[in-house]
């Protein structure tokens, strides 16, 4: 599990993992993840995606990268694990995106590479006009999101079945470490949540191929995504495809649904209780059998009366 506010972990980064996919830890999480904490996730887990490299048997500094989906030769890819740079000198096939690069010193297996922002597909919170209108020789592949549904979480079986969590619930009560006179309160409220992706692209079938590389993308890191906090991921539906032809640049976009169950946390701190002060008071009302002060008989049954001067008690 990533240490919170660095990188996730890697898709690959615990083979056991994805070998033995019946382990109970393959799920568990100590923490909590919002809806802004799972499109964090998304974008940091693409840009590892992408950066994703294998070596081959050409030389040591020809190596693939499967996915993805710009390289051009004299682009630049950074060794996060070194802080150097290399250059892509050449193209040895597109296809399986092996390239060739020049630097101070071949890649070696293990460490990180990560590409330029103009090499990696585009992820944006919905798709605003400022990428529908960019010009043809700038524009790469988007992948957009927006919250089609949101809705207080199931507790029941099924998303967005009732019963659901309406408010806030208390999870934990603790006493405050800092302050031992006060105690914390955790409370939780789980929410069933829509999002559609869409993925934009210059054709037809470079949109099918976006919508194909994001689905595979997101299988590979949805245990990535549950270790980190996000409760459920489902995948929801596929809805109909779409030429968009009304921007500056004509549009194929394919769009698709995902389930996620999320959960948002908020702590209070009170004061422990230090005293409890009752007052009671009796409002006099007689009842029957009892006679008030300066009255010579016995009231009857279901008398109501108020005394002012107290009551005697008749045997």
């Amino acid at each position: 599990m990533a240490d919170r506010g660095s990188k996730l972990e890697s898709h690959d980064a615990v083979t056991y993992f994805t070998a033995n996919q019946t382990r109970g830890d393959m799920r568990q999480a100590d923490r909590n993840a919002t809806l802004k904490d799972l499109t964090n996730y998304i974008y940091q887990s693409l840009i590892d995606y992408q950066g994703k490299w294998e070596a081959t048997d050409i030389s040591d500094f020809t190596i693939s990268m499967p996915n993805a989906r710009y390289l051009a030769v004299g682009d630049l890819i950074k060794n996060i694990t070194t802080g150097k740079f290399y250059t892509i000198s050449s193209i040895v096939d597109s296809s399986t995106k092996t390239i060739t690069v020049t630097g101070p010193t071949a890649p070696v297996v293990g460490q990180v590479l990560a590409l330029q922002d103009k090499n990696m597909v585009n992820f944006v919170s919905d798709y605003s006009k400022e990428y529908k209108d960019k010009i043809a020789n700038t524009w790469v592949d988007t992948i957009s999101f927006f919250v089609k549904r949101k809705e207080p979480g199931t507790i029941g079986k099924h998303p967005f079945d009732p019963p659901t969590e309406i408010k806030p619930r208390v999870r934990e009560c603790r006493v405050d470490p800092d302050y031992p006179d006060h105690h914390i309160s955790i409370l939780g409220q789980w929410f069933d949540v829509l999002l559609q992706f869409d993925c934009w692209a210059k054709t037809n079938n470079r949109a099918d191929d976006l919508i194909a590389w994001f689905e595979e993308f997101v299988f590979k890191y949805t245990w990535v995504w549950k270790k980190n906090g996000v409760n459920e991921i489902l995948y929801w539906m596929r809805i109909k495809d779409e030429q968009v032809s009304k921007w500056r640049n004509d549009l194929a976009a394919r769009s698709i649904l995902y389930y996620f169950r999320t959960e948002t946390i908020t702590t209070i701190r009170e004061n422990d209780f230090q005293q409890l002060d009752l007052y009671l008071e009796l409002s006099n009302i007689l009842p029957s059998g009892f006679s008030g002060v300066g009255y010579n008989t016995i009231a009857p049954s279901g008398h109501n009366g108020i005394l002012d001067n107290g009551f005697n008690v008749y045997v």
